[in-house]
């Protein structure tokens, strides 16, 4: 059986090529996490040790969860780690603390329900061919066929609540506790916001839950038939290990310490002729409409020049209302009133905008009011021939 998860399809549907080197190459790299990725790490491991003494009948203090967190960091913090942002680890680590601080401070003495599992390992059969991994941060029997997954969040963006509704990661955890514990009624999907100090609950119908397994089958089929991983370009790249060798970004790591470089030329080369491009479009219009303006005063249809002539080419023609536009609709409705909607199979605008002419008054007086009348001309550059 192939087994998914949620972080595994969230890759997927970031970067293609995140996920080919990830999943598929295995390609190992240079930088060992990210410096929320690491916090976030300790803070979930502290919170894991004050759930699993209390099931031991320990209750830490807040000091001593501190103390825990600061000597994991002391001892398994490198220079590999990758930073980002402008602030320096020890600002990531105040952060982390203050995390379990207020955590602390909210939910002491800890006394809501009992916690059955802590960073779970299960999985669940999506159907017969594919299991999804279930790792839930805390799982909480509240009683009476209730339940709570409990989800701890250390990043720097609080979810709204109709994202909240419509979130994969814990309706998945939803399934897997729906499977293993036949006997809940009611299953609540708790997430622990620790920067802001906020929970945001939901909760999922049976519905809603095939709907979404259904949906990661899809997905899973998408990943499966993928051939091209192309790279994504995004804000998320500067957090990606992979950067360095990523065909989006490779060439700025290879040429960032090479002023010869031929490719950085040939780009500074296309950016000169683009921006050159840009003005000449914009006096070539200028040049055009004068022309455009002075046959029309001279009532000629061919300008001569020394070595070339501009030959002017105009015609009236109708436009017919687009795919979206409201009209749309009212307009089919009146061309199949008067019969021609066979002569223009499904609409075929193209050929109905060109045969407006060649209808008859009548039909012209009853379409008029859905379709607009424009002007098109064309320049046609040719060589003086004498």
């Amino acid at each position: 059986m192939i087994t998914y998860s949620n972080s595994k399809i969230n890759t997927f549907q970031q970067c293609t090529k995140k996920y080919q080197f990830q999943y598929i190459d295995k390609v190992e790299t240079d930088v060992e996490n990210t410096i929320e990725a690491f916090m976030g790490d300790l803070v979930h491991r502290t919170l894991e040790k004050l759930y699993k003494d209390l099931q031991f009948m320990t209750l830490n203090s807040k000091e001593e969860l501190v103390k825990y967190y600061d000597e994991m960091w002391e001892s398994e913090y490198s220079s590999a780690i990758l930073i980002v942002k402008e602030y320096g680890p020890e600002k990531y680590k105040e952060k982390g603390q203050k995390m379990i601080e207020e955590y602390y401070d909210k939910y002491t003495p800890f006394d809501d329900g009992k916690t059955i599992g802590l960073e779970t390992t299960d999985f669940f059969n999506l159907d017969k061919d594919y299991q999804i991994h279930v790792r839930i941060d805390r799982l909480v029997d509240m009683g009476e066929g209730v339940y709570e997954i409990h989800d701890y969040k250390t990043n720097s963006s609080l979810k709204t609540q109709k994202e909240a509704d419509e979130d994969r990661q814990l309706a998945i955890y939803c399934m897997g506790v729906k499977e293993k514990y036949p006997d809940a009624k009611k299953i609540v999907l708790v997430w622990h916001y620790l920067a802001f100090n906020k929970e945001i609950r939901s909760t999922r119908t049976d519905e809603q839950l095939e709907e979404l397994r259904k949906k990661i089958l899809e997905d899973i089929k998408r990943i499966e038939s993928e051939t091209e991983y192309s790279p994504r370009k995004g804000p998320l790249c500067d957090y990606c290990a992979y950067k360095k060798i990523c065909p989006a970004w490779k060439h700025l790591f290879e040429s960032i310490d090479t002023s010869e470089d031929f490719g950085r030329k040939l780009v500074d080369r296309y950016a000169l002729l683009k921006s050159k491009e840009e003005f000449l479009n914009k006096k070539l219009n200028e040049v055009t409409e004068k022309i455009k303006l002075y046959s029309e005063k001279k009532k000629v249809t061919t300008l001569y020049g020394d070595k070339t002539c501009v030959n002017i080419w105009s015609k009236d023609a109708v436009k017919v209302p687009g795919k979206n536009d409201p009209n749309r609709a009212e307009f089919i409705k009146q061309i199949k009133n008067l019969n021609l909607f066979e002569v223009y199979s499904d609409l075929d605008t193209w050929a109905f905008e060109k045969d407006f002419e060649k209808l008859s008054a009548i039909e012209q007086q009853a379409l008029n009011r859905y379709v607009t009348k424009k002007r098109i001309e064309r320049l046609y550059l040719n060589k003086t021939s004498l």
